[in-house]
């Protein structure tokens, strides 16, 4: 059994106690309840209070928020757990004499009384457990070794240069979209592609030149595990990236403040209101059409004279013409969109909301002849006397746009209810996905600014992970030649979702039937896990959602956590510590 760390405290008359050193999970998980066995009457009632406070969070703010400060709440009890129970004892007349390593807390007071025991002592703040303080010893390695060879400095000058001078010297076109187009998409577009490729070209270097250089075996010969080391390296390039990022994007923050201001007034109060600001969206609930389709299915295959039917066909028919009747809205029609705001409308009461819109029309022109449709939308309770209409005459099918609508028009239940009238002489087409949405202010701009770079540093943090597993069994160059090809693959998401959309390897042609090879049978489904696993690193791109004002909720950053770092970064992280750990180190390196 491993042996741990226990500081023996004696008291005149009561005798000795053993306390153990480092971190406590049985109060990492039970807090309050563990103070309260301990005896620790004020620590545990202050942890009590402490939790029903992160519960009501949960219970009334953002889960994915209070489940991230419940977990800090509980690695914090559970680092300063023991410290609290030293402290206490010493308070109650007990004091400290020295520590003891043993395998439990009655071996250690027998291994004292024996006479074996050290010197040392806790912090004073809490007590890391020696294999955290192994990693971390790691990561400031990792860390001095950046610094030595000025590789922090370099790529700060360089960020900070594409971040400041060049947007300098680049004009925008004086509008509010131009603007956010040359200072935010752009600046933080080639933040996100310098600190990509460097974390890329670092990481596979950190690890295979110091295999390659034999500087490797220094550090293995420590009483350190090889995961411990590869952990540890993987922390110190976050942390370094967490660092740059930080630098970079306090750059593009300000400037954006600094710049907004040379903007026209109208410019500015569009910036202020659709831009700098984190707007959540509102939709009708996409209802299930697949009772209706089965129910049509059967009508037809019943009323149907033909002794054999395509029925995979027919299905998709229904299902399409169940899909029209609900996207189309023909001419002198009208649709009725009905938004249930729920406890939202208490925060929302006074605030200007937006209708964000997209349709497409069956009249297909080239660009500068495209055809302009009047839109009429009445806002409001039906038969209401509040109801307010907004006649917005001129607006081009297959793009976004959005509008202002008065406050407070949703009813006593918190339903707001918007009807389109359609006053066009030919049909339009709602996407339900994407044709209509209520936006509303959720949070401000720094707020969400914070959770777009943060999302960026969970895709430095996979990449800090496919180089560091490269390296555990490539040289350098292929190392980073294998990362770079990586990051290409993931970037081909078009050809990806081709093959797999195609069902063949080599393309596909209408005019022949699909036969798949053996190549196809294979290969097919191997892109198509490949394309999920692609988009669950892309689906959280903070670049449309800051250049729009849309809101990146904590639920998104939890869940690009949870499948960015831990879910792909754990697979290559796996792999990679795998493979160190087997590796020969030993070997000698020959340099040609």
């Amino acid at each position: 059994m491993m042996e741990r760390s226990f500081e023996i405290l004696k008291h005149p008359s009561e005798g000795c106690i053993s306390i153990k050193r480092g971190f406590s999970w049985p109060a990492f998980f039970f807090s309050w309840i563990w103070a309260f066995t301990k005896r620790l009457w004020i620590v545990g009632g202050v942890l009590f209070i402490s939790s029903l406070l992160i519960g009501g969070l949960e219970f009334f703010g953002n889960p994915v928020f209070a489940v991230m400060v419940g977990l800090a709440f509980s690695l914090f009890v559970g680092a300063r757990a023991n410290y609290w129970r030293s402290r206490a004892a010493e308070r109650r007349g007990y004091s400290y004499v020295r520590t003891v390593y043993a395998n439990s807390a009655q071996s250690a007071v027998s291994k004292f009384l024996k006479g074996e025991a050290s010197t040392t002592r806790p912090g004073i703040f809490f007590s890391v457990p020696s294999f955290f303080q192994k990693v971390f010893a790691i990561v400031w390695l990792t860390f001095k070794a950046a610094f030595r060879y000025r590789l922090f400095w370099v790529l700060t000058v360089i960020l900070l240069g594409s971040v400041i001078a060049l947007p300098v010297l680049i004009k925008d076109d004086g509008t509010a979209h131009g603007f956010t187009q040359i200072l935010l998409t752009y600046t933080i577009g080639i933040i996100t592609t310098l600190l990509g490729f460097a974390t890329l070209w670092i990481s596979c270097g950190t690890l295979a030149r110091d295999i390659e250089e034999a500087q490797i075996q220094m550090v293995v010969t420590k009483p350190i595990a090889r995961w411990q080391i590869w952990i540890g390296k993987w922390i110190g390039l976050v942390l370094l990236n967490a660092l740059l990022l930080a630098v970079a994007g306090s750059s593009v923050y300000f400037m954006l403040q600094w710049r907004s201001k040379r903007l026209p007034a109208a410019e500015q109060q569009i910036l202020r209101n659709e831009i700098f600001v984190a707007r959540g969206s509102l939709k009708e609930p996409i209802q299930d059409i697949t009772p209706m389709v089965d129910a049509e299915l059967k009508t037809r295959v019943e009323e149907s004279r033909a002794t054999t039917l395509n029925i995979p066909v027919l299905r998709k028919k229904i299902e399409e013409e169940i899909k029209a009747g609900q996207q189309v809205i023909g001419p002198n029609y009208a649709r009725r969109w009905v938004i249930d705001l729920g406890l939202k409308k208490n925060s929302l009461r006074d605030q200007p909301l937006y209708l964000r819109i997209k349709f497409q029309s069956p009249e297909s022109k080239p660009m500068g002849d495209a055809p302009t449709y009047r839109t009429v939308w009445i806002i409001g309770p039906p038969d209401s006397p509040h109801q307010a209409q907004a006649d917005v005459p001129s607006v081009a099918a297959g793009s976004f746009h959005e509008f202002p609508i008065p406050p407070n028009l949703w009813d006593e239940s918190g339903k707001l209810t918007v009807e389109f009238r359609n006053y066009n002489k030919t049909a339009l087409l709602f996407p339900l996905d994407e044709g209509f949405e209520v936006l509303y202010r959720e949070s401000g701009f720094a707020l969400n600014f914070f959770r777009g770079l943060a999302i960026i540093l969970c895709w430095l943090a996979l990449l800090s992970a496919i180089g560091l597993c490269a390296a555990s069994f490539l040289s350098f160059p292929v190392a980073a030649f294998f990362s770079l090809a990586v990051l290409a693959i993931g970037l081909s998401t078009g050809t990806l979702s081709k093959v797999v959309e195609d069902k063949s390897l080599t393309g596909f042609d209408e005019a022949k039937p699909v036969v798949m090879t053996i190549l196809d049978k294979i290969g097919v489904p191997f892109f198509q896990a490949l394309l999920q696993l692609v988009n669950l690193v892309q689906q959280f791109s903070p670049l449309d959602a800051l250049s729009s004002g849309r809101s990146i909720t904590w639920d998104q950053l939890g869940l690009a956590v949870v499948q960015i770092v831990f879910l792909i970064g754990g697979i290559f992280a796996g792999v990679g510590i795998f493979i160190f750990s087997r590796r020969e180190l030993a070997r000698p390196q020959v340099n040609a």
